[in-house]
């Protein structure tokens, strides 16, 4: 009766068009709060996990943190979701689309705390998954209460989405067009404004109160002369989604249905653990690492590691080949063991180290001089697309994070072979399970 009261009273003094304008001004501004509280809170735990484990050289706790995490968050699943977290941006489609995007209240905090305990404690997955589904939430809430329409309440759920994608990157333009590419696939154009509104906004609050922007770089211009590679590389990506996406699955489907829930957390978690033990930067979101390699310092992905004691010429290059091939395997463990996160982070750093050894490998044999860093930068953007299945998010949200606009002939010809070959194969089924 309350919210009716005051739907009629918005109507009656805003009107719809200019009510809707500021409410997206509102869930931009809540949005980015929730994303400057979860970046913080799991950087503060991965700081205090790193003084204790590698810094003091006790890197056997490696083991134990990522199965802490997990079991965390199968605690707080079980005790107060019922056994049902309901993550990734699967299930906000699944809301628009069977619950008249109505999001449940308390998805406006259970999806933050569940990534935190998981991805703090160690857990090899993204933070941008609970973000979009924590903005989906604040959207879909307060346009119930503010007595919206089922289009309205649509729309603010995708300007909360937008916002969660763009106060976590810091990149605007991505967050609106990945609501448009995954949420909002039949709706008019004229809804965009409210989306910018919304995902500016969000931008704006967490660049003034915290840096959402992992990587900063400015990228360099590409020659013609090296569209061959740019070709290939594109055809190794999309077969390296195939496989990431059948790892996922396959990993995912040994751990489904499992009713043992907290043996399961144990036992997902010690693997999980064992691979970072052996390779640290599968810890977390591995975003660090990716910016190593942007700075062209590839040799720091070696440096926590306790039994490589030297980088030889191809000692770096094996390592990030077999850090692109673990990082599902990693994801996988974490989400499969009941831990929160998705696979849009992993997909990133996984193309970030495919692009580095496949640019450092041509260079290495003398075959051309490749550019490291943009082919590090559009390895990042093919995984996106091939495994996501989202190619102009990828585009616009590497150009935007990366500076990489100089990029845009070779973005858009590696992106477009990613997800026209891994849709061929009919791999990339972003829809139909949980791969964000």
């Amino acid at each position: 009766m309350v919210t009716k009261k005051i739907g009629i009273w918005r109507r009656r003094y805003f009107g719809t068009r200019t009510s809707l304008m500021l409410t997206s001004v509102v869930i931009g501004l809540l949005t980015a709060l929730c994303a400057v509280v979860l970046k913080n809170s799991v950087h503060f735990i991965q700081q205090w996990v790193h003084q204790i484990s590698i810094a003091e050289n006790s890197h056997y706790l490696l083991f134990v943190f990522p199965t802490l995490g997990i079991l965390l968050t199968v605690f707080y699943t079980q005790v107060f979701r019922n056994g049902d977290l309901g993550r990734g941006v699967t299930n906000i489609i699944f809301a628009i689309s069977r619950k008249s995007s109505y999001v449940e209240k308390d998805k406006l905090y259970s999806q933050m705390l569940s990534s935190i305990l998981t991805v703090g404690f160690g857990g090899s997955a993204g933070l941008e998954a609970p973000i979009a589904a924590t903005g989906s939430a604040i959207g879909s809430n307060t346009a119930r209460w503010l007595h919206f329409n089922l289009k309205e309440r649509t729309l603010l759920l995708a300007c909360g989405t937008a916002a969660g994608i763009s106060a976590i990157f810091n990149a605007p333009i991505a967050g609106v067009i990945f609501a448009f590419e995954i949420l909002l696939v039949n709706m008019p154009m004229p809804v965009i404004v409210p989306l910018l509104i919304a995902s500016a906004s969000s931008a704006l609050l967490s660049k003034l109160i915290y840096s959402g922007q992992p990587f900063v770089l400015i990228t360099n211009s590409w020659s013609s002369d090296h569209l061959g590679y740019y070709v290939l590389f594109g055809i190794i990506a999309a077969l390296l989604s195939v496989y990431a996406i059948r790892i996922y699955f396959f990993i995912g489907d040994l751990f489904y249905g499992k009713k043992q829930v907290y043996l399961k957390a144990i036992i997902g978690g010690l693997f999980l653990g064992a691979l970072i033990f052996l390779f640290p930067p599968l810890y977390g979101e591995g975003y660090d690492s990716v910016l190593n390699l942007l700075h062209k310092e590839s040799t720091a992905l070696i440096s926590d590691s306790a039994f490589i004691p030297n980088a030889g010429a191809w000692t770096v290059v094996v390592f990030a080949i077999a850090l692109m091939l673990l990082k599902v395997v990693a994801t996988s463990l974490t989400v499969g063991a009941g831990g929160n996160g998705g696979m849009f982070g992993s997909s990133l750093f996984t193309g970030a180290m495919c692009g580095y050894a496949f640019s450092h490998s041509v260079n290495l044999l003398g075959l051309a001089h490749l550019d490291e860093v943009n082919f590090t930068v559009i390895g990042m953007a093919a995984m996106m697309s091939g495994i996501i299945h989202s190619p102009l998010t990828a585009i616009f949200l590497i150009a935007e994070i990366t500076g990489g606009y100089a990029l845009f002939v070779p973005l858009m010809v590696v992106v477009s072979i990613a997800y026209l070959v891994s849709g061929i194969l009919n791999h990339s089924l972003s829809t139909q399970k949980n791969l964000r």
